[in-house]
C-alpha cells in the first residue's frame, strides 16, 4: 500500500489540484462551504443520498416523527459535506496542524491504558464525526496500521497517498494480505484502526442486530481480538463551532464484544456503534446503504415500496 500512485489523467490532476487548493483555505471557510453545499440537499429531496439517509433513519428510529427523520437526514447530508471538506484540509496540511486542531481529549486514560497493556490495540472507528483528524494525534504515541480501500478517483487517492506519507502510519489493503498485516502489527504491540460499520463480503461477516435489524456485519475486529486478546477501544472526534477544532473521544466497547462466541461479539460491536451514534445521530454517515444485506427485510432501498419485515421488528430505543 506504500507504492507510488499511478500516472494521473488530466481529470485526476484537476481533482488533485482542487484538493490542494481547498487545503489552503481556512478550516472555518471550508466548514461553512460544506454547510452551504449540504443545505442545498433540502431543495433536492429526491436525490439518492437524501433518500437513503431518510430510509435508514426510518428503520433505525421507528418511534421518531417524519419531521425528525427529514430534519436529521438533511443535517446528515450537511455534516457529510462538511466532513469531506475537512478531510481536504487535514490531508493537505502537516500532521502538526491536525494535532493542533484537537482541542480536548475525553477518555485519554482509556487510550493510554490500552497502549500500556503491551498486547496491541484495536481502535473501532465508526463513520461518525470526523475520523481523519485523529490519526496524527494517535501517531504521537504509537505506529498506526490502517486498512484503506482506494476510491474510484485516482486524484483523490494521490492526495491521500501524499498525506499518509507524512504520518507514521501504514496503509494496508482491504483483503487477506491486509488482515495478516493487522494481525502482525497487533502482535508487535501496534495500533490497528478499523472501520467497523461497512457491509463486508459474505465470507467476512455474520448477521447481527444493528438498531434491531439483522444485517451483515464484519467479523474482522472480533476475530482479531480472539486471536490476540489485545486491547480494544472506540475512537471518534466531534467538531466544535466553525474553525474551532475538534474534541477527541475514547470509550470502551460493550462487554459482549469480548465474547469467544463470534455472533455475540459482533452483536456487542454493533451495540457499541449504536451507543456512539445515539450521541449525535446527525453526524453519522446515514447515506450509506448499511442494510443492503439483510435476511429478514425486503425492499430496503426500493423507492416505490416500503420496507417489509419477514419477522417482527424489535423497535429501537427512542432517541431523546
Amino acid at each position: 500500500m506504500n507504492s507510488s500512485p499511478p500516472t494521473l489523467s488530466l481529470r485526476d490532476r484537476f481533482y488533485l489540484g482542487l484538493l490542494r487548493f481547498l487545503a489552503r483555505l481556512p478550516l472555518a471557510w471550508l466548514q461553512r462551504l460544506g454547510a452551504g453545499v449540504g443545505y442545498l440537499a433540502r431543495f433536492l429531496p429526491g436525490i439518492t443520498p437524501v433518500f437513503v439517509a431518510r430510509r435508514n433513519l426510518e428503520l433505525c428510529f421507528p418511534d421518531q416523527s417524519k419531521t425528525w427523520v427529514q430534519r436529521t437526514a438533511l443535517a446528515c447530508l450537511q455534516a457529510n459535506a462538511i466532513t469531506f471538506l475537512e478531510f481536504a484540509k487535514c490531508w493537505g496540511m502537516p500532521p502538526a496542524y491536525s494535532i493542533s486542531m484537537i482541542r480536548q481529549v475525553h477518555g485519554e486514560d482509556i487510550f493510554k491504558r490500552a497502549l500500556a497493556g503491551g498486547k496491541g490495540t484495536i481502535a473501532l472507528v465508526p463513520h461518525f464525526g470526523n475520523w481523519e483528524f485523529m490519526n496524527a494525534w494517535t501517531n504521537q504515541f504509537v505506529h498506526t496500521t490502517i486498512m484503506y480501500k482506494p476510491t474510484k478517483e485516482p486524484g483523490v487517492d494521490a492526495f491521500v497517498h501524499e498525506a499518509r506519507s507524512r504520518l507514521d502510519a501504514t496503509l494496508v489493503a482491504t483483503d487477506e494480505s491486509g488482515v495478516r498485516a493487522l494481525l502482525k502489527a497487533l502482535k508487535r504491540n501496534g495500533f490497528a484502526a478499523i472501520l467497523p460499520d461497512h457491509v463486508p463480503q459474505i465470507q467476512g461477516g455474520v448477521y447481527a442486530e444493528f438498531f434491531g435489524i439483522e444485517t451483515l456485519s464484519t467479523v474482522l475486529a472480533s476475530k482479531l481480538w480472539q486471536r490476540t486478546h489485545c486491547a480494544v477501544i472506540v475512537m471518534f472526534a466531534l467538531r466544535r463551532a466553525a474553525g474551532e477544532g475538534f474534541d477527541l473521544y475514547f470509550q470502551e466497547p460493550d462487554a459482549d464484544f469480548f465474547s469467544d462466541d463470534i455472533n455475540i461479539s459482533v452483536r456487542g460491536m454493533n451495540r457499541t456503534l449504536e451507543n456512539v451514534i445515539r450521541l449525535l445521530p446527525s453526524d453519522y454517515q446515514w447515506a450509506y446503504k448499511r442494510f443492503k444485506e439483510t435476511p429478514n427485510l425486503l425492499h430496503v432501498y426500493d423507492r416505490e415500496r416500503s420496507p417489509e419485515f419477514l419477522k417482527p421488528h424489535p423497535a429501537s430505543r427512542h432517541f431523546q
